[in-house]
């Protein structure tokens, strides 16, 4: 019976040995293939666009200031005597030639004293004519001594105050007549009704605005540069503007001496090219390049990362012995125009940057360079 026993105990020890070593090398099997299956997996190289970096001792900067065209004749117009206004013909957007009338006041009152100061005249005029008769007559009288010299003197003398009196009406006369011309608004110059200030029926006083009139041939661009910009600007120079997806050029009229209280700048008047198609108000900008001195160079927005510290990273290609991956350098803004960014930092002349592809890189990451 022990013998029995201890030959069941040797055959179930030798199954459970040998299950103990299947299991054992089924799991180093396991292990063995989770440990070598990585090291067997070799990423190929990220391709990436590159460009070379090419530093400089200095950049161009194109400035842009917005400004505003407008009429080179834009005046308010009014009268310059009182009365009604009886006829306002002129409408807005309406085209005017130069001396067409726009308005005219009633002259109703005017014509009645200009008809009173002509009866007046012709009264005068009759009385002088007698008196000049009588001092005639008395003259003769007074030769063959049949007459006094006073009666003469007073005849002479009221017939010099005729004459004067007769001059007094005539002015007034030329003042009526005046005042009836003056009663009717005529355009100093051709151009295009812009505003309408009154109506018909309106009683108007000497001095108050009728209606705005723009000129059409020739328009001004006014644009606000800063202090210092506007002390590099000289006038009688031609400069570069845009207006409506146009370019051309314009000389510099005039800067202003005063500076805008609420921009902080100073104003700039170019004279446009005649018979530009504008319109008074529409948007105008200056164009202004500069030369600034500062080191860096130039490389594409799409190369740039967000750094440390409010600085940017580029990533360039590093050589190695197995072939090339990515590093990273950091740069500061300097300027930027349109997509490409002019930048400073511990990137080196010739050195070749990564312009695209950046969202797959990490530092360290094999690459494959592709030119641009």
């Amino acid at each position: 019976m022990p013998n029995t026993r201890l030959k069941l105990i040797s055959k179930g020890s030798l199954v459970a040995i040998l299950v103990a070593v299947f299991l054992t090398f089924g799991i180093s099997k396991l292990i063995n293939g989770n440990v070598d299956g990585p090291q067997k997996q070799v990423r190929d190289p990220l391709p990436v666009g590159v460009l070379p970096f090419n530093r400089t001792d200095s950049y161009i900067r194109q400035s842009s200031y917005i400004g505003t065209v407008r009429a080179r004749r834009d005046s308010a117009l009014a009268f310059e005597v009182s009365g009604t206004l009886e006829t306002l013909p002129a409408r807005e957007g309406m085209p005017i030639t130069e001396g067409q009338i726009l308005a005219s006041l009633n002259t109703d009152q005017r014509r009645a004293q200009l008809r009173a100061a002509e009866a007046e005249l012709a009264k005068v005029t009759t009385n002088l004519e007698l008196a000049i008769l009588k001092r005639e007559r008395l003259a003769d009288l007074l030769d063959r001594g049949l007459t006094s010299r006073q009666t003469f003197d007073d005849a002479k003398l009221g017939a010099q105050a005729l004459q004067q009196n007769q001059r007094a009406i005539r002015a007034r006369l030329d003042s009526a007549a005046l005042n009836i011309e003056k009663s009717a608004l005529k355009a100093p110059f051709a151009g295009v009704v812009a505003q309408r200030y009154v109506d018909e029926g309106t009683v108007v006083t000497p001095g108050t605005p009728i209606l705005r009139l723009l000129a059409q041939s020739s328009f001004e661009a006014h644009v606000g540069v800063p202090v210092r910009v506007g002390n590099t600007l000289k006038v009688g120079s031609e400069y570069a503007l845009t207006v409506g997806g146009r370019r051309l050029e314009a000389t510099l009229q005039n800067i202003r001496s005063d500076v805008d209280a609420s921009t902080l700048t100073v104003g700039a008047i170019f004279l446009l090219p005649e018979n530009l198609l504008v319109r008074t108000g529409e948007t105008i900008t200056l164009d202004l390049t500069s030369a600034v001195y500062e080191s860096g160079g130039w490389v594409p927005l799409s190369s740039l990362t967000a750094g440390n510290r409010g600085l940017w990273d580029v990533f360039v290609v590093k050589a190695v012995p197995d072939g090339h991956v990515a590093a990273r350098e950091a740069v500061e803004i300097i300027y930027s125009e349109n997509d490409q960014v002019f930048v400073a930092g511990t990137l080196a002349d010739d050195a070749v940057i990564i312009a695209s592809g950046l969202h797959r890189l990490s530092p360290g990451a094999s690459i494959t360079p592709l030119e641009n």
